[in-house]
């Protein structure tokens, strides 16, 4: 790989930000994955921040603690602010990267942060949350997760509902699977998976199955690739970075060039030894190019299938801002 090019992307999911708040780090802390400090210079990074709602939380708990980490995430970007862009429009984020090294957008991980009060999607939009995933594992008010089962309430469809409306991201990593084909019954956009795998290579309950896969490619909507080891082989075995290629190029055999994208789980998850975060990024770039893809389905893989699905979000007309 020339270490001269420079590559930019676009990754759906990390939980930096909880665990800075529940560490008392900031965003530059050597043991972070996402550490700031350890950018490789060839990489250009805009990141999708996630809130992280542990399910002990629900109701006004909820909301205090989804404040309490929304208040740490917009404090991180004020300190950094001459090296990391805080985004709400994804529109922008192309020209940003060309300004700045990295650029994050503010996300949840967990519709509990609603309370179970519709004003608070709005309230979250307000705050510059681009993107929910609807459940934890546990449910909640709006379904049930991967771990509970069941499907939709009526207060999840009506967030959901919201949310098309808003055009903030509909995510339906860790929702579960009675949920994830409630959803195809009644969404009337498109919408993602953050990060989530297939479940024909790894059968996790947490992955996709390929009907699953392709319901989300023919809604237009994207899939970002998880990192964590007992996502990407059974039980974690021998998870390494071809394993992430792996399931990328399953994606892409059932048709998913322009639905396939990244999703690193960093500072979530269990990590394989040869990709343990931001510093390793330049090593998966170089397998996917060694993998035989094109370099316009590596920049798609990137980069341009997330973009192109934030930018096709709609609130009257106007993308995601």
């Amino acid at each position: 790989m020339a270490t001269t090019t420079e590559y930019r992307l676009l990754d759906l999911h990390c939980d930096t930000v909880t665990r800075c708040l529940g560490e008392g780090w900031d965003l530059d802390h050597p043991n972070l994955h996402l550490s700031l400090s350890r950018r490789p210079q060839t990489i250009r990074l805009c990141q999708a921040a996630a809130i992280f709602m542990p399910d002990r939380f629900r109701g006004r708990e909820a909301q205090t603690y989804f404040t309490r980490a929304c208040q740490l995430y917009r404090e991180e970007c004020a300190r950094k602010r001459e090296s990391l862009a805080s985004l709400q429009d994804a529109a922008s984020i192309p020209g940003q990267l060309e300004t700045t090294p990295a650029a994050f957008f503010l996300t949840v991980e967990g519709g509990s942060a609603l309370g179970g009060d519709l004003a608070w999607v709005d309230k979250l939009w307000n705050l510059g949350v681009r993107m929910m995933t609807l459940t934890w594992n546990g449910a909640n008010e709006l379904a049930g997760g991967v771990g509970s089962g069941g499907g939709f309430t009526p207060f999840g469809r009506q967030a959901v509902a919201r949310m098309e409306e808003l055009g903030m991201a509909v995510d339906v990593s860790h929702l579960s699977d009675e949920g994830f084909w409630q959803l195809c019954d009644f969404a009337t956009a498109p919408f993602c998976a953050s990060h989530s795998n297939a479940r024909a290579l790894c059968g996790h309950r947490r992955n996709l199955t390929d009907e699953m896969i392709r319901e989300i490619i023919r809604r237009k909507g994207v899939v970002g690739i998880n990192y964590c080891r007992s996502f990407l082989t059974p039980e974690g075995r021998e998870a390494n970075i071809d394993a992430v290629v792996r399931h990328i190029h399953h994606f892409l055999d059932l048709g998913g060039q322009n639905a396939v994208a990244l999703g690193s789980d960093f500072d979530g998850a269990d990590l394989p030894d040869d990709l343990q975060g931001i510093q390793d990024l330049e090593h998966l770039i170089e397998a996917l190019e060694k993998s035989g893809l094109s370099d316009e389905i590596i920049r798609n893989i990137l980069f341009e299938n997330a973009w192109n699905y934030l930018i096709g979000l709609k609130k009257t007309g106007e993308g995601i801002s």
